[in-house]
């Protein structure tokens, strides 16, 4: 029998691996797609114990430009992790990632690198765009293959966060980098 998690998998992987609308719709259907997977990826990861201790909602932060509108925010209404609900943040600088436990910069919100200096080491899932992101410490790195969105993940750069990739999110990753957990 499958469950609620195996069927949002086989969903996710039919949407991704569809081909791509027309050009007008292209860039509104790809954020769309992109704020469910983010809106999930949560659900494949642990963080830390510590982490919730003084948590009350587990912080979606999202760097000005945001790309979803209120598309992810409407995804995550409603969810919880660990007992505590889901919420979005607008953010517009590094120095506003405290409490941020998944921190998305998409290719318009400029250099990554510097955002990712300050999360290095701390438990943030962090999830790009840029070409260089993994390389540049991030964990996810969301992109557009053949007109697809798909996912690399870097483990390396999950465990220096303190965070553990569920082997079931890897399995559909397009690359994983450091190799399986």
């Amino acid at each position: 029998m499958l469950n609620a998690r195996k069927i949002f998998l086989i969903v996710l992987v039919g949407l991704a691996s569809a081909p791509a609308p027309a050009w007008a719709q292209l860039i509104s259907d790809e954020y769309r797609l992109k704020a469910a997977f983010v809106s999930q990826f949560t659900q494949f990861v642990e963080w830390p114990t510590a982490t919730w201790q003084e948590a009350r909602t587990v912080q979606l932060c999202v760097v000005e430009p945001n790309p979803f509108g209120s598309e992810l925010e409407q995804l995550v209404r409603g969810d919880s992790l660990n007992g505590r609900p889901l919420s979005v943040k607008e953010i517009f600088g590094a120095d506003e990632v405290d409490g941020c436990h998944v921190l998305y910069v998409s290719a318009a919100s400029g250099d990554a690198s510097v955002l990712l200096k300050v999360t290095k080491g701390r438990p943030i899932l962090t999830v790009g765009e840029a070409d260089l992101f993994l390389e540049s410490g991030g964990v996810i790195a969301m992109k557009n293959v053949d007109g697809r969105v798909r996912f690399e993940v870097s483990t390396v750069n999950a465990q220096k966060a303190g965070l553990q990739i569920s082997s079931q999110l890897l399995s559909l990753a397009l690359a994983v980098r450091g190799g399986l957990e």
